[in-house]
């Protein structure tokens, strides 16, 4: 395609420059993309179709041989990953409250230890929100997916003003979505509603409100 031909282009480029040994690549989309699945198109749901992209690394000395992981990692771990392979120092943690206060921070963490070795413990969660409902009645989609396979969505009470909610769910269109990506990969049964799984919704919300903090504390470094 056009896309993979210039991507080659700049690779060239930069063996011709005489770099390709000194320079970190990170190649990423900014979301995925619905072909009709689930009656919808483009990129505009809480849907894994809609937040898995591809993310690949080359570091040289590092990489070499390819490699694959199942981890999960996000689009915030990637600028912690590129500090550390290249050797600067590490990016502070973003604090809790007013973060925009510090010049520089980071939601994300490193996945060098995943280069390393592709099988290392890492996060048991990772996270991504898309709204629905309009600005004049909004709610929040907070989606979660798990090491244990899966993907859990909360629509919540919203303050669009604030941009912020307390996971209140007292409007018309709240409620929760549970797919089994083990047995439902394509995210088609939701399975929030059943009661067998009344235990796992109750502990898939409260890990979802502690949030990334909560997973981020739980890494070991």
């Amino acid at each position: 395609s056009y896309t993979d031909h210039n991507i080659g282009v700049v690779l060239d480029e930069l063996k011709a420059l005489g770099h390709w040994n000194d320079t970190i690549i990170v190649f990423w989309g900014d979301h995925g993309y619905k072909l009709g699945h689930h009656g919808a198109w483009c990129k505009h749901t809480n849907f894994q179709t809609d937040t898995n992209t591809p993310l690949m690394i080359r570091i040289p000395g590092l990489t070499e041989g390819g490699m694959i992981s199942d981890a999960l990692v996000e689009h915030v771990d990637i600028m912690a990953t590129l500090v550390e392979a290249a050797g600067l120092a590490k990016v502070q943690t973003c604090p809790k409250n007013k973060p925009w206060t510090v010049r520089r921070c980071t939601e994300g963490h490193s996945f060098l230890k995943l280069v390393e070795n592709p099988n290392a413990a890492w996060k048991n969660a990772s996270y991504s929100q898309y709204p629905r409902g309009g600005s004049s009645n909004p709610y929040m989609g907070y989606s979660m997916t798990t090491d244990k396979k899966w993907r859990f969505t909360a629509w919540v009470d919203f303050d669009g003003h604030t941009n912020t909610t307390t996971f209140s769910m007292h409007g018309s269109r709240c409620g929760f979505e549970l797919y089994d990506h083990n047995t439902d990969p394509e995210e088609n049964v939701n399975l929030a509603y059943h009661s067998e799984h009344k235990q796992t919704v109750d502990e898939l919300f409260a890990q979802l409100k502690a949030g990334w903090r909560a997973t981020a504390s739980a890494l070991t470094t």
